[in-house]
C-alpha cells in the first residue's frame, strides 16, 4: 500500500469511520444484527482528505510583547515603585542605597552628620532628614558607624510600603 492510502486509513481510523479494521474474529458469539432500518437516501460524495507529507510542518509564529509587564525573573519583593516626589531631586536621589558607601560618621553633638560617598567619586555630608535614594527615601538616624534610611515605595500589590536599611561603614581588612 502507498503512504497515502495508510494516512488516509489512519486518518479515517482515527476520526471514527472506519472501524474493525485489523480486530481478529474471536470465537465468542456475535450479538444478532440490528433490526432492518428504513432505506437510507444515497450518501452523498466522501469528503476530500486533506493530504500533507510528513516533511510540511505547520508553523505558528507567537509573538511575545513584553511592554506593560513586568520581567518575570525578578523576584516579587524587589518590585518597587518610588512614591512621587513633590520636591526637586537631590544628587543623592539618584542612587539606590546599595550604591552609596558610609565613609565616616560624626556623633557625639547636638546635630550628628555622616559622610557617604557616591558612585561618581563625589561625597555628601547627611544628617537627619536629608532625602536619600531613589525612594524617596530620608535619614532617620546618625549613629557611630551606620546611617539608617527609612524608604517609602509602592509594592507589587500597589500599597506604601515603608522599610528602614543601614548604610554601614565597610569593615576594615588585615588590621
Amino acid at each position: 500500500m502507498s503512504s497515502k492510502v495508510l494516512l488516509a486509513l489512519f486518518l479515517a481510523v482515527s476520526m471514527g469511520l472506519v472501524t474493525g479494521c485489523g480486530e481478529e474474529p474471536s470465537s465468542a458469539p456475535q450479538p444478532s444484527p440490528p433490526a432492518p432500518r428504513a432505506p437510507s437516501p444515497a450518501p452523498a460524495e466522501p469528503a476530500p482528505v486533506v493530504e500533507e507529507s510528513p516533511t510540511e510542518v505547520r508553523e505558528t509564529k507567537f509573538v511575545y510583547n513584553p511592554e506593560g509587564r513586568r520581567d518575570p525573573f525578578r523576584s516579587l519583593l524587589e518590585i518597587r515603585t518610588p512614591v512621587a516626589r513633590t520636591e526637586p531631586e537631590t544628587p543623592l536621589q539618584q542612587y539606590d542605597l546599595t550604591q552609596l558607601r558610609l565613609i565616616g560618621a560624626i556623633v557625639g553633638t547636638d546635630n550628628p552628620r555622616a559622610m557617604v560617598l557616591a558612585p561618581d567619586g563625589k561625597t555628601y555630608i547627611v544628617r537627619v532628614g536629608t532625602k536619600i535614594g531613589k525612594n524617596n527615601g530620608s535619614v532617620v538616624r546618625v549613629e557611630q558607624n551606620r546611617i539608617v534610611v527609612e524608604e517609602r515605595f509602592y509594592d507589587f500589590t500597589d500599597e506604601v510600603r515603608t522599610s528602614r536599611q543601614a548604610i554601614e561603614i565597610p569593615k576594615r581588612e588585615g588590621v
